[in-house]
């Protein structure tokens, strides 16, 4: 059987599985491969490279953990665990291995909680860019306020994010990629570790465009790196990617929902008096206008 992970032409991988749930235990490998569109794996790694890749799957409710040990599969190459994704458990050759470990060099159990970065189906689309303007930022840190950022949110330029299928001023669901070794020798200005990253992109031109920046990346969005290490190893500051990936998994869409006063915690005070409380004290003296006069009362409720 031929298991070979392959680029589809167009966009997408097409990744051999092995089921180590069937027939107690034993395993079957299975006729139809793991079809993922527009992952930043695909644009991470030349299609060669990924050839390894094998996806495992196992019973959640009685794993096996025989199964996630390093195995000689049925084409006799040696794979061992590269990162999981769920009950996904993605195992590679030597040389893919170490490549998808050094994304989490500094923590490599991340690799499981944050292997689905590699694999996410970026519905809107992904693209490899290059020279990447990017200020890293920490919204912790009142000097950083006016950039207006959050826990794992951040700002990105209109034009980009229209490159990646975003609409106008709507956020979208990012997934980020750098790998250390796109770093070109005479650039001191790229990170010098390699990582991952998620979160949700706005688009603001006065923040981005307008200071010199294609995107604004709030450092809580970067994962894969212990956060004991994280500000020695990427300090806030002014950056260059000679190559990144992003990735749209999705756009916002507004909807409605019932919900407790605890969501209000987060968001800001200002926000919270802006967006929630003017707006409802708007409509309740709109209501108490109403119920001054049956009739009108009457037709608003027929409405």
């Amino acid at each position: 059987m031929d298991l070979t992970t392959r680029v589809l032409e167009g966009s997408g991988l097409s990744i051999p599985i092995f089921d180590g749930s069937y027939n107690n235990g034993k395993g079957r490998y299975l006729s139809e491969p793991e079809i993922i569109k527009n992952s930043l794996l695909e644009q991470m790694f030349e299609a060669e490279d990924l050839q390894s890749l094998l996806l495992v799957k196992i019973d959640s409710k009685n794993p096996d953990a025989n199964h996630l040990r390093q195995r000689t599969f049925q084409d006799g190459i040696r794979r061992k665990l590269a990162f999981s994704s769920g009950n996904s458990y993605y195992f590679a050759d030597g040389s893919l291995h170490k490549k998808i470990r050094r994304l989490f060099a500094t923590e490599p159990d991340t690799a499981c909680r944050y292997g689905s970065l590699l694999v996410s189906n970026c519905y809107k689309g992904s693209e490899t860019f290059t020279g990447l303007r990017v200020k890293i930022v920490d919204f912790e840190d009142p000097q950083y306020a006016h950039y207006k950022t959050g826990d794992c949110h951040g700002k990105i330029s209109p034009q980009l994010a229209k490159q990646l299928g975003g609409e106008g001023n709507c956020p979208f669901q990012f997934r980020f990629a750098w790998r250390s070794n796109w770093a070109e020798p005479d650039n001191s200005q790229c990170p010098k570790t390699s990582f991952l990253s998620k979160g949700t992109f706005l688009p603001d031109a006065n923040l981005t465009d307008a200071k010199g920046y294609d995107i604004i990346m709030d450092r809580s969005s970067i994962k894969g790196i212990k956060k004991s290490e994280l500000k020695n190893l990427i300090p806030c500051g002014d950056y260059e990617f000679p190559q990144a990936v992003i990735g749209n998994r999705g756009n916002a869409k507004a909807t409605s929902y019932d919900n407790s006063w605890q969501f209000t915690i987060w968001y800001s005070e200002e926000a919270v008096k802006q967006d929630l409380s003017k707006p409802t004290e708007e409509k309740a003296r709109e209501l108490a206008e109403l119920q001054r006069n049956p009739f009108v009362l009457a037709k608003y409720q027929k409405c």
